[in-house]
């Protein structure tokens, strides 16, 4: 499994590293602390998305 700091995810993201801070400080990725230093694995933020995606209701009455 590849790990990633948070400065290597937010560059392969694009996401901002204090959101990613803000994430894991909330326990909302899945990380570890290791020697004070915090890794990601490197679907973190994909796990992340799929958990929390919200699945738009078919408002036409359609199946």
């Amino acid at each position: 499994m590849q790990m990633l700091t948070i400065k290597e995810m937010a560059a392969a993201s694009g996401w901002p590293e204090a959101r990613i801070r803000r994430l894991i400080v909330r326990r909302r990725v899945r990380h570890v602390r290791l020697d004070g230093l915090l890794l990601l694995p490197e679907n973190a933020l994909e796990e992340f998305l799929q958990a929390n995606m919200v699945t738009p209701e078919d408002t036409h009455g359609n199946s």
